[in-house]
């Protein structure tokens, strides 16, 4: 799509790392279900290491909110409420990032410092995040030409807000091991967006990463020329990409209109009048009565604003995106543009414009509830900025757009991490990883092709590469239990999250010694799965000895004589399965029913 603008779009891209734990404590990576435990914080903004306040984090101490953190004691630990130090970084999480540098050509640093990000909106317990530079530099190759790489980090997540209409967060992802790749601002389009998006996905899926919802999340950073840099975050779906980095161009071409129109309109830059109109809303048959009971209304003009409030600024319109300032206090804005008839506020309406002595080009606007005072300020700061054009900010994905959250943070946020140790990575020896296509050629030779495209581009590649080599086991079970056995018990109700690595390990390494037959391993893990052990298991699948295999299968052909072969098959596997071969049971089925 032409613009008629110059436009540069960077990319954020956060991939979970598949480690057994947290990048800081022992705690394991699991989605827990019940939170018997809850801590409530205030947080507050400090200086970074130059000594100034981030205006991000600033901004969001402002909104004087009370957190809630939900958690348990599995998944969580003191370390991520922040009552306890960290522990050493994570040297798997560590080498998985130093392995993105070396797909990315980027350039390792000799020394991993660990930093802290301030983060006041409620993500984290401790109002920081921390986060160490591992690799500088870099690109990839699209169809469209060279990306650059800025920079490779390894950090912690975040929490997860639990959208109960309040700032509660469960903290069970907090502090899971994640990389993030920044890229240079070198796309220009929505669709070279895209192609780097998913050439980078592609190349993180080569590595031992997290798979799932909310395990890759995407930011994208958009500014076109006259404009300003605008991030914004949220992003799961890879196909949401273009549609965004679109409905962002146009709401940014939209408002450099309006900052445009209103100079040609005259209007200066000067503050807004602020007063409380309480009174004129006593009588009201509105909406606005239910804010009456416990608040008030304020009300200002918005001079030479007359007509814009309903222009179109990609997905919504200016008069929306002036009442985001009010919403991230809690409030919305009722304004002059909209239909009062409708809302049965025209002789409401009359009586503001007299107060306020504002004319037909200007807009009357009002805020009411609880406290609006810091809604209507915001609003109206908003639309002084109409007049310089596009602010910075950080907006989350919304719809086909997006919505307003905070100001841009800056260097500000950034200040040493004092409890974690300088860690040197100058000797580590990081092997190059195999890309998805070498992975599939190499799986081709030991089994079907679907199978081998399948357990290519699967997070459980790396478990199968592990087990085949501790294990001389054929490569055609493990692939089926990984990626067809574990997902049937699933299907069926079983608790397949008992399934851990660890016992795997158990099952296949008793396959490979004798202990028990190969077929069984789908029967052990139904034990597994149903909360036995697999020492438990093993002890019910001790094989049947051929001796005593053969006075099995005799005594079933004694007491059926005249059945097919089949049924008496049935009658034995029965009795022997998960204990005995098949292909050893009808071998000596054939030679009792030739006798």
């Amino acid at each position: 799509m032409a613009y008629g603008k110059h436009i540069n779009i960077g990319l954020e891209i956060h991939q979970q790392l598949n480690t057994s734990n947290k990048l800081f404590c022992s705690c394991p990576i699991l989605k827990s279900e019940n939170f018997p435990f809850s801590t409530t914080r205030r947080i507050r903004a400090v200086a970074g290491e130059g000594g100034k306040i981030d205006p991000a984090a600033l901004y969001e101490m402002t909104r004087g909110r009370e957190f809630i953190y939900r958690s348990d004691n599995i998944s969580s630990c003191l370390i991520e409420l922040d009552e306890e130090p960290p522990k050493q970084i994570n040297e798997d999480a560590l080498y998985i990032t130093l392995q993105v540098c070396k797909l990315l050509s980027s350039s390792s640093v000799e020394e991993v410092h660990v930093m802290r990000k301030t983060v006041a909106d409620g993500s984290a317990v401790s109002g920081f995040q921390r986060t160490a530079l591992v690799g500088v530099g870099g690109q990839v190759k699209t169809s469209f030409g060279k990306i650059g790489i800025q920079t490779v980090c390894l950090e912690e997540d975040s929490s997860v807000d639990m959208h109960t209409g309040r700032p509660e967060y469960r903290i069970d992802r907090l502090g899971v091991p994640l990389v993030e790749i920044a890229t240079a601002p070198d796309m220009h389009s929505p669709e070279e967006t895209m192609a780097a998006a998913e050439k980078i996905g592609t190349l993180l899926r080569s590595l031992n990463v997290r798979r799932g919802i909310g395990s890759i999340r995407q930011d994208i950073n958009v500014s076109i020329e006259g404009g300003e840099r605008i991030e914004i975050k949220g992003f799961q779906e890879l196909d949401r990409i273009a549609e965004a980095v679109n409905n962002e161009v146009l709401r940014q071409v939209a408002l450099l209109e309006v900052r445009d129109e209103l100079r040609k309109r005259g209007v200066r830059d000067a503050p807004e009048k602020v007063i409380d109109v309480t009174h004129v809303f006593r009588n009201t048959e509105s909406f606005v009565r239910k804010s009456l009971a416990d608040g008030k209304v304020l009300a200002s003009v918005l001079h030479g604003f007359g007509g814009l409030m309903k222009k179109e600024l990609g997905d919504r319109t200016l008069g929306k995106e002036l009442s985001g300032y009010a919403a991230a206090y809690g409030y919305g804005i009722t304004h002059s543009d909209e239909d009062m008839e409708k809302y049965k506020l025209t002789e409401e309406f009359m009586e503001l414009r007299k107060l306020l002595n504002a004319g037909q080009r200007d807009i009357v606007f009002i805020v009411a509830g609880k406290g609006p005072e810091k809604g209507i300020t915001a609003v109206i700061e908003r639309a002084r900025y109409c007049l310089i054009g596009i602010p910075k900010e950080t907006r989350v994905a919304d719809g086909a757009g997006s919505r307003y959250t905070r100001p841009l943070p800056g260097s500000e946020r950034m200040y040493p991490e004092t409890d974690v140790p300088v860690h040197t990575i100058s000797g580590i020896k990081v092997s190059v990883p195999k890309t998805i296509e070498e992975r599939t050629a190499e799986l081709k030779k030991l089994m079907p092709e679907d199978m081998a495209n399948q357990l290519a581009r699967s997070e459980k590649y790396y478990l199968y590469e592990n087990l085949t080599k501790k294990f001389n086991v054929d490569a055609v079970l493990v692939a089926t239990t990984l990626l067809s056995t574990v997902k049937d018990l699933k299907r069926r109700g079983l608790d397949v999250d008992k399934i851990s690595e660890d016992e795997l390990e158990k099952v296949f390494a008793y396959a490979a010694s004798g202990r028990m037959p190969k077929s069984a391993v789908p029967t052990a893990l139904e034990g597994i799965a149903s909360g036995k052990t697999a020492e438990e298991i093993i002890q019910s699948l001790e094989p049947v000895n051929e001796k005593k295999l053969r006075s099995i299968v005799n005594e079933a052909v004694d007491a059926n004589a005249g059945q097919k072969e089949s049924v008496i098959m049935g009658i034995v596997m029965a009795k022997v399965r998960g204990r005995a071969d098949g292909s050893m049971v009808a071998k000596l089925l054939r030679e009792a029913m030739r006798k």
